[in-house]
């Protein structure tokens, strides 16, 4: 399977899931557990991030400042999984990496609706988890 051709879309932070959003949430879910050139996105790997999401969520009145933080911690783990032989990671973990960046960049950090676009966020990031599962995602 191919990377989705639909990207990480702006208005499923702004505005909140769709069935659009399912759909791209379940092909890269997908992509995510498959391997090719590349292995699979592991299931740690994973629940690390989402449980710095929740982690922010829980307490997001004193935790929204480490919101930034999201993408060096995606960074390192990228470094982490880095192949020095193949350039390039071990697994998926580039490729949600890129997907995560684009869509922490729509959060309007420095706005009343910050708190909203996170929980938008978090609820993409929940339902590739969920895809991810769903499709056999496990750690290797």
């Amino acid at each position: 399977m191919s990377y989705p051709q639909v990207k990480f879309q702006q208005d499923w932070v702004l505005n909140g899931a769709s069935s659009q959003m399912v759909v791209w949430a379940n092909s890269f879910g997908k992509y995510l557990t498959e391997k090719d050139d590349t292995d699979p996105l592991t299931t740690s790997q994973l629940r690390r991030f989402f449980g710095e999401l929740r982690r922010i969520e829980a307490d997001f009145e004193n935790a929204q400042s480490d919101i930034p933080m999201l993408i060096p911690k995606l960074a390192y783990a990228v470094g982490r999984a880095f192949d020095a032989r193949r350039r390039r990671a071990k697994t998926k973990v580039l490729e949600f990496y890129e997907a995560v960046d684009k869509g922490l960049g729509y959060i309007r950090l420095d706005a009343e609706e910050c708190k909203s676009d996170f929980e938008n966020f978090v609820k993409v990031i929940e339902a590739i988890v969920a895809f991810h599962k769903y499709h056999g995602g496990k750690d290797s």
